[in-house]
């Protein structure tokens, strides 16, 4: 049981699995994000799988890293019936824009946010915003 849980979590964080854990969906771990960042998107059927792809736009003047986007498939109540965490590729840097892709399951209407990011400081250290 312990392995099943840990091999669930490791898929989650490498963004193969859907990411609704043991103790409910998950939520946003920064807030305040539409000061600094849009995010545009569309879904898309695909063979097997919906898959929800767009783009983060940085509005701000700061570089992010490690940016990871939580995307929901949602029923027509609003209700969670799925969620995947995915990557966006390397840095974002202000004014910046970059892709995302996310396979999930099929679903009435989707939500995509921002899960979280570390922000890059001018020093090149990373400041961890979660």
């Amino acid at each position: 049981m312990v392995v099943a849980v840990l091999l669930a979590i490791v898929l989650v964080a490498a963004g193969c699995a859907p990411a609704v854990g043991p103790s409910g969906p998950l939520e946003p771990l920064v807030v305040g994000v539409e000061q600094h960042m849009t995010i545009e998107w569309q879904a898309e059927p695909r063979a097997q799988a919906t898959v929800v792809w767009g783009y983060v736009t940085n509005k701000s003047p700061y570089t992010f890293d490690r940016l990871r986007l939580l995307v929901d498939a949602l029923d027509p109540d609003g209700a969670i019936l799925g969620q995947r965490l995915v990557w966006a590729p390397g840095l974002l840097g202000g004014g910046g824009r970059t892709y995302f892709e996310a396979p999930i399951v099929p679903a009435p209407t989707y939500r995509v946010r921002v899960f979280s990011y570390d922000r890059v400081e001018t020093d090149g250290h990373r400041r961890r915003l979660f």
